[in-house]
């Protein structure tokens, strides 16, 4: 209901504004590809709905790998075919540099110098370097190899526990700690559970928190001339979390910052290396506003992806008895009932494997915001 009640909210401005400006550009771009003829002013909204993946896919039988969507004001073109796919990412990927910033992310400051937010360019070179030569190298990923295990192996007691004492467990809270337990201790050498670090106990809270707020409908993705109204306060909202969340990132640098300048021990977490690459490089290369925006990339991106896949990976093979079986009994033959998974087993398991990529493909975990075509 959240999805169509949303678009009520504005709708006499729409009624007013875009009955004149969207009707300019119903005959501007004569060249896109043929789709779905939409209603007037919310174009194909309702068409695509709150599964947009799977709205998608049905049209693309109709209109071909190619086709057009209006999403409100915004015309967007889909690729649905590995041909198609090839030729914009591969083929022609420079043209397709562009990305829209969801309004809600415009909230943070310094968003524009993000990562997960430059559109190419030199600032996005220089940092995607960083994490290719820093963090994401087998050396340093094979040197966590142990934490990964131990904090999986924490996981699986705490679901032992709970089915022994009978208490019902939230799987995607359990795998949202694990996952950013993993993280803290990779980017800061400490543990998000350690009862001593109320800071790090709030982060947690503050980047479930931008999920759910980034990952709400938001009219003013649809409608971008009514970005400065907010609506539904989802930008004034998650501005609360960013700036807190920012505001924590910042005492953690500083408080790393002044334990190097006492000379004490170099951790070699991934805060130590992007601060020696400052002092090395200078600020103008790395600066302070860098740091924190690219350690809140990965957090916010390493957490919430990966507990949406799991839970529901979980979810349906629950209601799928029989594939659970089966992928049980995969297990069981293949690791046997006294031996925990580790990461080298994954090659044995390929029934296991085509769940996790079935489960991505039913539910994706992010659809792309929407883009317009010129």
């Amino acid at each position: 209901m959240e999805f169509y009640g949303f678009l009520l909210l504005p709708l006499l401005i729409i009624c007013i504004h875009a009955l004149t400006k969207t009707a300019k550009k119903l005959f501007k771009n004569k060249n896109l590809p043929p789709g779905p003829i939409g209603l007037p002013i919310i174009g194909n909204l309702l068409t695509v709905g709150d599964r947009p993946h799977e709205s998608l896919a049905n049209l693309a039988k109709i209109y071909g790998p190619l086709m057009t969507v209006k999403l409100g004001s915004v015309n967007i073109v889909v690729a649905s075919s590995t041909e198609m796919a090839k030729e914009i990412l591969q083929k022609n990927d420079q043209n397709f540099l562009g990305r829209p910033v969801p309004d809600a992310v415009t909230a943070e400051k310094g968003y524009e110098l993000s990562m997960a937010w430059l559109s190419g360019g030199l600032q996005w070179k220089k940092l995607r370097k960083i994490c290719q030569s820093q963090i994401f190298t087998l050396q340093r990923l094979d040197s966590l190899q142990d934490l990964r295990h131990q904090m999986m192996k924490n996981m699986v007691a705490r679901v032992d526990e709970a089915r022994e004492s009978q208490e019902t467990i939230h799987v995607g809270r359990l795998v949202f700690g694990t996952t950013l337990n993993l993280l803290s201790n990779t980017m800061f050498s400490v543990d998000m559970l350690d009862p001593k670090s109320d800071a790090l106990k709030e982060l947690k809270v503050l980047i479930a928190k931008i999920m759910e707020l980034a990952g709400k409908p938001n009219i003013s993705d649809y409608f971008p001339f009514l970005k400065s109204f907010d609506f539904q306060g989802i930008r004034g909202e998650i501005k609360v979390s960013y700036d807190r969340l920012h505001d924590l990132l910042d005492e953690i640098i500083d408080q790393r910052l002044k334990r190097r300048a006492s000379g004490s021990c170099w951790t070699g977490d991934f805060l130590d290396v992007l601060l020696d690459h400052t002092e090395e490089h200078g600020p103008d290369k790395l600066d302070h506003l860098d740091v924190n925006l690219l350690l809140m990339d990965l957090f916010i991106g390493g957490t919430d992806t990966t507990t949406t896949t799991m839970e529901w990976a979980m979810a349906e093979l629950l209601h799928n008895p029989a594939i659970l079986a089966k992928v049980k009994q995969e297990l069981s033959v293949e690791i046997g009932s006294e031996k925990d998974v580790q990461e080298q087993d994954l090659s044995r398991l390929p029934y296991l494997e085509a769940i996790i990529k079935e489960t991505m493909r039913l539910h994706t975990t992010a659809p792309p915001p929407p883009a317009s075509s010129g």
